[in-house]
């Protein structure tokens, strides 16, 4: 099928994609807001003790968060089918890699689940079985950190060529393009990358808490933008 330029008023994929941006971005906003928040992430009894304690909000928060990431995977298909020539490239390398991203990032919110459990067990586990407790615990958490890591750095390159295509194309604001090119870059260059080579810190984690949330922002201004052309 070949590939249309702009937004056709009526199409039914552009629909999907408006709906997919903004009800993923609502989610991405309203459920990483609900995830708890430590002042020190590399104080493993901190922040375990945190997670634990609120075992079933974190498993509830993952499941919607899950649901957004598939609404953005669904919104960029249609920023991928809407640009043809210059940009279109970028924009498909984009789309193909947030489908991978969202992948990992499915996996990453799986892993959380199963590591928030092995928390609470921590917490209520009897003394005598507190030690190993901890230590599986950790060990999921190690687990999970690696697999989110690569979410980090696999969504937000993915961000970034999107962005290309969208500030080459003729189709989208050049500002919105640009948007998703910085969110991507700094996510990967001062969230992602650091935390491959030296895990969670008090840096990583607040750079990525702000830029996810502005991340889902620019979805839901993207969805809003595609749906008044065309609905």
């Amino acid at each position: 099928m070949s590939q249309q330029q702009g937004i056709v008023k009526g199409d039914a994929l552009q629909r999907l994609a408006s709906l997919g941006f903004i009800i993923g971005g609502l989610l991405l906003i309203i459920f990483y807001s609900l995830l708890p928040r430590v002042a020190d992430p590399t104080n493993g009894l901190d922040f375990m003790t945190a997670w634990g304690s609120k075992a079933g909000l974190v498993k509830l928060a993952y499941l919607f968060i899950a649901a957004g990431l598939w609404g953005i995977m669904i919104g960029s298909m249609g920023i991928y089918r809407s640009i043809a020539g210059r940009g279109a490239a970028w924009a498909r390398l984009g789309f193909y890699g947030i489908i991978v991203g969202t992948a990992i990032g499915t996996l990453s919110g799986g892993t959380m689940m199963s590591m928030v459990s092995t928390m609470a067990y921590w917490l209520g586990a009897p003394a005598a079985d507190k030690a190993s407790a901890f230590t599986l615990a950790a060990g999921v958490g190690s687990v999970c950190l690696a697999v989110t890591t690569m979410y980090i750095i696999a969504e937000w390159l993915a961000l970034v060529f999107l962005g290309i295509g969208m500030a080459r194309s003729q189709v989208y604001p050049k500002w919105l393009g640009w948007a998703a090119l910085i969110l991507g870059t700094v996510n990967v260059a001062v969230a992602g990358i650091p935390q491959f080579f030296n895990g969670l810190t008090g840096a990583t984690q607040t750079v990525f808490s702000v830029v996810v949330i502005l991340s889902a922002i620019w979805a839901l201004i993207v969805g809003i933008w595609v749906a008044r052309k065309a609905w």
